[in-house]
């Protein structure tokens, strides 16, 4: 009490009070955040605890976190079940190829509409917002049909006398892609545009007195200075391309060319052996033994490249 000695008792009471509020709101924030941290993490937990639980866990009613004799059987099956390494190569030439050309393409897309003054540039990006809201299921027969029969103009049937399919292969996820369309290019061109919106007039007046000509700008002034988007459009589009079902499950057929998310959503066709009479007790440890493994890559990703992704996302002002 020696450094309270000059306070009135009135100037201490105020000050414990002041600290009592404090601590009580320091309090209710750990409170918070261990009630989200356990809503968030225990599906994982969950999963991951399932996963290493043998038969006899399973069916012991006293266990219900910790097994009693755990094991990673199940996921040596998911392992065999996923077909694992050529999957996961699968994976990665349909996540890291179309991410790619995303930020290519839709950089170039948002610098045009973002920079560049013309008439049609608002019903242009109307209609780039409104992809957002399309089910892509609407346009499955369309684009399985011109996918089936792909041809421009009717050259590739002039020369070959017949159209390319490219059904069974994974162009119908990457061509979309550099032409600016694909899985969720809307928003990847709404993050572009609105991060060049947001860059000074006078770089640009620069390098027009420079010399430069627009492309070399885009190049030279745009492109260095985006680094927060790129990083925000290449994670995004990465994660997205990994956990899609929907497009390698329209267009590939061949097993050997399915990527991990295909696998695991049909896993527990793989485990049976196609039949519809299974044992949920042997089909869950392993699904969700699989389930782990398909987001451990990008789990571990994460981990490498968190810092930069939250900087990223908080630059491009997706956030706040």
């Amino acid at each position: 009490m020696i450094k309270y000695k000059n306070y009135t008792k009135e100037d201490i009471i105020l000050i414990f009070k002041n600290k009592i509020y404090q601590w009580f709101i320091t309090l209710v924030k750990i409170i918070l955040f261990i009630g989200l941290s356990y809503i968030l993490l225990r599906p994982v937990l969950f999963m991951l605890s399932t996963a290493i639980k043998s038969r006899e866990d399973l069916i012991d009613p006293t266990v219900v976190w910790i097994p009693k004799h755990p094991t990673i059987e199940n996921f040596k099956k998911a392992f065999v079940s996923l077909n694992y390494f050529n999957a996961f190569k699968n994976s990665l030439i349909v996540s890291i190829i179309p991410a790619i050309f995303n930020v290519i393409s839709c950089s170039m897309i948002g610098y045009g509409l973002a920079r560049f003054k013309f008439k049609e540039r608002e019903f242009i990006f109307a209609l780039i917002l409104f992809t957002l809201i399309v089910p892509p299921q609407v346009l499955l027969i369309p684009l399985y049909v011109f996918y089936q029969k792909f041809d421009i103009l009717g050259i590739f049937k002039l020369i070959r006398g017949e159209p390319f399919n490219l059904l069974n292969t994974y162009y119908p996820i990457i061509l979309p892609t550099i032409l600016g369309g694909g899985l969720r290019s809307g928003l990847f061109i709404y993050i572009f545009r609105q991060f060049f919106r947001g860059m000074s007039k006078e770089l640009e007046e620069a390098a027009y007195v420079d010399g430069a000509s627009p492309f070399q700008t885009y190049l030279r002034i745009f492109i260095p200075n985006s680094v927060p988007a790129i990083v925000t459009v290449f994670l995004f589009s990465l994660v997205w391309h990994w956990n899609d079902v929907f497009e390698p499950s329209v267009f590939i057929g061949d097993f050997d060319k399915y990527t991990l998310s295909l696998n695991l959503a049909n896993i527990r066709a793989i485990i049976t052996g196609g039949t519809q009479i299974f044992d949920p007790l042997l089909i869950l440890p392993p699904q969700y033994a699989g389930a782990i493994l398909v987001i451990l890559p990008m789990l571990i990703f994460y981990i490498f490249t968190q810092r930069f992704f939250v900087e990223s996302v908080e630059r491009t002002g997706i956030v706040g």
